[in-house]
């Protein structure tokens, strides 16, 4: 049995010191590559985060898998070869997005930061979210509530969709040069980053959210929506694959089942 609150407090030392990292990056010199898609990018600080994490945590927890965005063949700085991922037989595994927001990033944008979540046996039961730039940080465990910055935090009141602010619901990539629906409500905004609408979530500032992204960039987010009181739905492109495709739709409880018809009917969430 894992030690939930030494759990939290190691992953949360990772999540900063890596966020200094991002935070270094921001203000240094902005060079970055791409992966499988013109909007698929990555920067040296993409990688040395994720060392730092990754690190730390192997450091504290050897026995826990780890399961990080950053895969080492996609490593481009010249003589530098980044920590290999591993998956040992476990039934636990940290699942990490070392810089959630790349494309944010590269233009300095400040919704950005780093998402740390524990898996145990398909669930996951703790999360920490870091943004450096605005020193805020979100973390929950399973039945210890959500918390940002050490303070109780708890999603919005939102019982009608049409009176909620909904965030991202369309792809870059996937719904590039086509015509997407506008939700039927009140507000819509784009973050650009899968760990900031679902942190806004978590602490009430929106009301729902629906992302297409793989599950590092979710992980420590469900569990910290669930714990303030959301509904998280996870859909998987793959279910045998760690590495899949997703679909995450997360919001208030009351219009969750509205957010997911609309998502299914507009824009293919079920398929």
């Amino acid at each position: 049995m894992i030690d939930l609150d030494r759990a939290l407090s190691i992953a949360s030392k990772a999540a900063l010191k890596a966020g200094e990292r991002i935070a270094e990056g921001l203000a240094g010199k902005m060079v970055y590559h791409t992966k499988t898609d013109r909007a698929d990018r990555v920067t040296e600080t993409d990688f040395e985060a994720q060392e730092i994490i990754q690190t730390m945590l192997e450091k504290e927890f050897p026995e826990i898998g780890f399961i990080g965005e950053e895969d080492p063949k996609f490593d481009t700085r010249e003589g530098k070869e980044g920590k290999k991922l591993s998956e040992p037989d476990s039934s636990l595994r940290w699942i990490v997005d070392p810089l959630d927001g790349t494309m944010n990033f590269t233009h300095r944008m400040p919704f950005c930061g780093v998402s740390i979540g524990l898996e145990q046996e398909g669930k996951i039961i703790l999360g920490v979210i870091h943004f450096p730039v605005f020193g805020w940080t979100y973390a929950a465990t399973k039945g210890g509530g959500a918390k940002k910055n050490g303070t109780p935090i708890h999603v919005s009141d939102c019982s009608k969709f049409e009176d909620a602010m909904i965030a991202e619901l369309f792809s870059d990539r996937e719904q590039r040069g086509t015509t997407v629906p506008y939700p039927p409500v009140a507000a819509f905004r784009k973050f650009g980053s899968a760990i900031t609408s679902l942190a806004f979530l978590a602490e009430g500032m929106i009301d729902g959210t629906a992302i297409r992204c793989r599950p590092w960039d979710a992980a420590a987010g469900t569990i910290i929506i669930e714990e303030a009181g959301g509904i998280v739905t996870i859909l998987k492109d793959d279910p045998k694959d760690p590495r899949t495709a997703i679909t995450c739709v997360a919001s208030t409880p009351k219009i969750h089942d509205d957010l997911i018809a609309f998502g299914n009917i507009s824009l293919g969430f079920s398929s």
